[in-house]
């Protein structure tokens, strides 16, 4: 569907996002990484750069996902709102289970709507539940009575 949907329309955010989390989930994360680069090169809203970040760690270009963890914190240096997802993203590309801690606690003080974890990297989060902390920040976010 994306694919169909970019070959009409080779921008659309949509398509470019839903495409590249399908090929990363997939495994074929060097196609992912076409799809996501193209969508931040055309929003670099950090929304992308994390989806983009976990791609390259998926990948195994390590060195380019750590880049875009630094970028992302020189952004929100400078003022920008950067909001805790975006770095989590990486982190969960990048296994990095002191990372993830850290940003999910952040999502949760952010009060970041589950289903924008689910939409981002949900599935990929799911392995790493394994780790105590991780499991109860996980049960913690997406607690119904959360607000």
């Amino acid at each position: 569907m994306a694919q169909h949907a970019l070959e009409l329309q080779p921008d659309y955010m949509l398509g470019l996002w839903v495409g590249g989390l399908a090929l990363c989930g997939l495994g074929r994360n060097e196609e992912a990484i076409e799809y996501l680069e193209r969508a931040a090169l055309l929003s670099h809203a950090p929304f992308f750069v994390g989806i983009l970040g976990c791609a390259y760690a998926r990948a195994g270009r390590v060195e380019d996902a750590r880049r875009l963890v630094g970028e992302l914190e020189e952004r929100g240096g400078r003022g920008e709102y950067i909001p805790a997802f975006a770095a989590l993203a990486i982190f969960v590309g990048l296994g990095d289970l002191a990372g993830i801690r850290g940003a999910l606690s952040k999502v949760i003080e952010e009060a970041t709507a589950a289903f924008t974890i689910s939409a981002i990297c949900g599935h990929f989060l799911e392995t790493f539940r394994t780790d105590p902390e991780i499991d109860r920040l996980h049960v913690e976010l997406f607690d119904s009575r959360r607000p």
